[in-house]
C-alpha cells in the first residue's frame, strides 16, 4: 500500500472510531436525557399549576365558586369584591394599644374589626402567596416547552356534598395538560432533522418513548399528564406533588 493510501486509511479509521464513540455516547445519553427531561417538564408544569390553584382558591374565597376560564379568573380577581375583616385602632385607644395583648385590646374596645372590600390579587400579594406581576400571571396559562402554542385546560363544576346527592354542592376545579400536548415536539416529525432521525435508529424514537411512558402510567391507573384538582371531587392536590 502506498504512503498516501495508508494515510487515507488511517484517517478513515480515525473518523470511524470518532463516529462510533459519538454514537455510543448518544445511545447511552439520549434515554437518560428523556427520563431527566420528564421530571424537568413535570416541575415546570407543576410550578404553573400551583399558581393556577392559588388563583382558583382566591376566587372561591371571594365568590364562593371556582372559575373555568383563565381570562375571566384574572378579571374577577382584579375586582374589589372580596370581603375581609380588618382590625383597626379605635379613636379613643391609647398609642400603647399595640404593645398590649391583642385580645385585651379588643375586649377594651381599643381595637375594632371592620368589614372591608379588597382586590383578591392585591391580598394574595400582601399575604405573600403570590409574587408574580400581572404580565407574568398572563403567561401562567401557557404550557412550558410549547412556545405558547398550548394552554392548560381549566374546568370548574360542583359535586354533591353527600353520597346520596342531596343537600348542598361543593365547588370543584381542575387544571391539567396531557403528555401528548406537553411532548408535541417529540411526536412532530417536522421538528427533527435527518441526523436526529438517524440517531433514533439506535436509541429508539422519542415518539415510542412517549407511547411507553403513557402505557406505564395507564397500567398504574395514573393520569396521563400533570394535573391539579379534580372536577369530580372537592380536592386541590396535584399529581406532581
Amino acid at each position: 500500500m502506498s504512503k498516501t493510501g495508508s494515510i487515507i486509511l488511517k484517517s478513515a479509521l480515525g473518523l470511524l472510531i470518532v463516529f462510533l464513540i459519538i454514537m455510543i455516547f448518544l445511545c447511552i445519553d439520549r434515554p437518560q436525557q428523556r427520563e431527566s427531561e420528564f421530571f424537568t417538564r413535570r416541575d415546570a408544569c407543576g410550578e404553573k399549576l400551583k399558581v393556577i390553584r392559588t388563583l382558583e382558591e382566591a376566587h372561591k374565597q371571594a365568590y364562593g365558586t371556582y372559575c373555568g376560564d383563565f381570562d375571566t379568573l384574572l378579571i374577577n380577581l382584579n375586582k374589589q369584591e372580596q370581603r375581609v375583616m380588618k382590625k383597626e385602632k379605635a379613636e379613643n385607644a391609647p398609642d400603647s394599644v399595640y404593645d398590649m395583648p391583642e385580645l385585651e385590646a379588643i375586649r377594651k374596645g381599643w381595637i375594632v374589626q371592620k368589614e372591608v372590600f379588597v382586590v383578591p390579587l392585591d391580598k394574595l400579594r400582601e399575604d405573600g402567596k403570590l409574587n408574580l406581576t400581572d404580565e407574568q400571571l398572563a403567561d401562567v396559562i401557557y404550557v412550558p416547552y410549547t412556545h405558547k402554542q398550548t394552554k392548560f385546560t381549566i374546568k370548574a363544576d360542583s359535586v354533591a356534598a353527600s353520597l346520596s346527592g342531596a343537600g348542598d354542592k361543593l365547588p370543584t376545579f381542575e387544571a391539567y395538560v396531557t403528555l401528548d400536548d406537553l411532548y408535541a415536539d417529540y411526536t412532530n416529525a417536522e421538528n427533527k432533522g435527518g441526523f436526529h432521525k438517524f440517531v433514533e435508529l439506535f436509541t429508539g424514537s422519542d415518539a415510542q418513548w412517549l407511547i411507553n411512558k403513557k402505557a406505564d402510567l395507564k397500567d398504574k391507573n395514573k393520569f396521563l399528564g400533570w394535573k391539579v384538582g379534580d372536577i369530580t371531587a372537592p380536592v386541590t392536590e396535584g399529581n406532581f406533588e
